[in-house]
């Protein structure tokens, strides 16, 4: 792969290709003529005008579909980098010849080109060095000296690329110059790659093969302990289905959403018990069962994790509880704590007769955790929100509500008495 100079060497390289052809005589040879890299435009200042040359000129860059295809992801889940990420692309370029019409110069040197960029149709290892050798010694181009094209893995390719009288004037008109006799090449493909260091793994030390019966467990349902119960912190859970304990050396955990659960003692292949505890936050969240192989002594294979569960959907549910109330604030105890990114709001609804004029309904949006916060276990509302009366307290938490509880016949738990 090149640095990020390959655009630039390969231009230059072309040039002393060119420039290699005007040396060498031949008949037809025009006197005096040189190779440039100038935009068209600057063509008919003063510094070229009257004078015989060709111009190379790059005036469109695309991606080679092909390269970038095969690069494959170069970063790992965690986003450090596996691999340097390379950027293929191809480089369109406009060959100009200049020089006197009446001695058919440019028609002259057109034909020089043509043979040139024919005879070297592919710019070889030692061409590119020969040509940045020649170029790294001048001072507008002494940073050619720190190209690596040579080094490709590919070669760079040349071929012409015909272009309709209707292109043509459209190529030049976005040149915003006045047409020269020319003809458009293709140079593909030119690799960039990106100057970072990817991590490497480390080399394998020990190859470790073992064969056992396998059967991939499976998650058939997820029932509360008593059944029809919500699910929330301290809630315990049956878990039934086939092949949920290893059946060969290893361990097993129930995983719920960003947690995993050691299960209960006592588990079979087709039913295990699992405590949902406090580090499960509340939400709708994806269950499985996942095995691991047994962790070795310093220097074996570390655990690793053998087989995953298809997922069943599991609803946990926030609680929430009345703490202190003041003159500036009430104080609401929230389990499982709350965390980073999620959503949370309190829903009150009024208990007490206020009247027919009064707000019997308040929701609270509350602010976000900070990433840099540890799980929140309480929520302070702010006395200026709240309005006087009794009010029943529900918490929405990533739009999973808790519940409330009966008085009765009717919901009355947990309430809040604002004075």
């Amino acid at each position: 792969m090149s640095n990020s100079l390959a655009v630039a060497a390969v231009t230059s390289t072309l040039r002393y290709v060119l420039d290699r052809s005007l040396e060498t005589t031949r008949v037809g040879q025009v006197g005096g003529a040189s190779v440039t890299t100038l935009h068209p435009s600057n063509l008919a200042t003063s510094d070229v005008a009257g004078s015989a040359g060709i111009n190379v000129f790059c005036f469109l860059v695309t991606p080679n579909h092909a390269w970038n295809l095969d690069d494959l992801p170069t970063r790992r889940s965690d986003g450090s980098l596996t691999a340097r990420p390379v950027a293929a692309v191809d480089l369109h370029y406009l060959v100009t010849c200049y020089g006197d019409d009446t001695r058919l110069e440019p028609q002259r040197l057109l034909g020089r080109v043509a043979v040139a960029l024919k005879t070297t149709s592919a710019l070889t290892r030692d061409v590119v060095t020969a040509a940045l050798d020649l170029y790294a010694d001048d001072t507008d181009t002494a940073f050619l000296a720190d190209s690596d094209l040579a080094d490709e893995v590919e070669l760079v390719k040349l071929s012409p690329v015909p272009l309709s009288l209707e292109e043509m004037s459209k190529l030049w008109g976005v040149l915003d110059a006045p047409y020269l006799l020319s003809q458009t090449y293709l140079a593909t493909v030119v690799l960039v790659s990106a100057d970072v260091a990817p991590t490497a793994a480390l080399p394998v030390l020990q190859r470790s093969i073992g064969v056992s019966p396998y059967a991939p467990p499976r998650v058939d349902a997820v029932v509360t302990e008593p059944s029809d119960q919500p699910v929330a912190t301290g809630t315990e859970l049956l878990v039934t289905g086939s092949g949920l304990v290893p059946a060969v050396a290893g361990t097993m955990r129930v995983v719920v959403g960003p947690t995993e659960l050691d299960a209960l003692p006592g588990g079979r292949t087709d039913a295990v018990r699992v405590v949902v505890d406090d580090a499960v936050p509340a939400g709708l969240h994806a269950m499985a069962v996942r095995h691991r192989s047994l962790a070795g002594p310093a220097g074996t294979p570390p655990a690793r994790v053998t087989a995953t569960s298809n997922s069943v959907p599991l609803l946990v549910r926030p609680t929430v509880a009345v703490g202190t109330v003041d003159a500036t604030s009430a104080t609401l105890t929230v389990t499982p704590p709350l965390r980073a990114g999620q959503k949370v709001s309190v829903l009150l609804t009024r208990l007490d007769d206020a009247g027919p004029t009064a707000t019997n309904q308040l929701t609270l949006v509350l602010p976000p955790v900070s990433s840099a916060q540890a799980p929140l276990p309480t929520v302070t509302l702010p006395r200026a929100d709240l309005l006087s009366g009794t009010w029943l307290v529900r918490i929405q938490v990533d739009g999973v509500q808790s519940l409330p509880g009966l008085v009765g016949e009717s919901y009355g738990t947990p309430n809040l008495e604002v004075p």
